[in-house]
């Protein structure tokens, strides 16, 4: 089994870390503000660090860092220094054969990814998420735990889908955008937009009492 270096030290460390071990690789350390929680392996400072002691070490690299923006960095850096950022798949996940998983993507315990679905560079499809066929999500998206993807649904680079959300068959969700915890989405997002509800909307400005925004 393969030796890895995961960059990242906080709760979604945990999860990937624990998904490599119990699929029997060994994890030789992580990186970053582990936000004072004891681990197991050695705990590096900077993801610096990390990468070089991959390099030096022929060690994979996995990205558990929750932030959208710095994953995606950080796999182009990894990208740029040559080294192997494979797909992490947990062992109660399912991923049919014909669904294309980019670098650095990890499927986390109990989800799904459908025949034909095709996820970029450093997705997260999270605990019990489902990414059905012909899905197609862009470089660093993040599915939350158990949001639901419905059959060619589309999600845009760098888009958030909350927790319990579901995208209706066919249905786009723009880049940049942010689908609110238990929302459904029936009809197109823009990019950057951020939606929540059923159907989810854009949220309406709230005034106080007195009539103020």
């Amino acid at each position: 089994m393969a030796a890895w270096v995961v960059l990242g030290a906080g709760g979604h460390a945990r999860s990937v870390v624990d998904v490599l071990e119990r699929a029997g690789h060994r994890v030789v350390a992580v990186a970053g503000d582990a936000g004072g929680r004891d681990w197991h392996v050695e705990a590096l400072e900077t993801d610096v660090d990390a990468l070089d002691r991959a390099e030096a070490d022929g060690l994979e690299v996995a990205v558990a860092i929750g932030s959208n923006p710095a994953r995606l960095r950080l796999l182009r850096e990894i990208a740029e220094r040559d080294l192997a950022a494979p797909p992490v798949v947990a062992a109660t996940a399912t991923v049919a054969p014909h669904a294309h998983l980019g670098a650095g993507v990890v499927v986390l315990e109990h989800a799904h990814v459908g025949p034909a679905a095709v996820l970029g560079t450093a997705v997260v499809v999270n605990t019990a998420a489902v990414v059905e066929h012909d899905c197609s999500v862009g470089e660093g998206a993040h599915i939350a735990p158990g949001a639901v993807l419905l059959g060619a649904a589309t999600v845009g680079a760098g888009t958030l889908v909350g927790s319990g959300a579901r995208v209706l068959p066919g249905v786009r969700v723009g880049s940049g955008a942010t689908v609110g915890a238990g929302a459904v989405v029936t009809t197109d997002v823009p990019d950057g937009v951020t939606v929540v509800g059923a159907p989810a909307r854009e949220p309406r400005p709230t005034t106080d009492p007195g009539g103020r925004l």
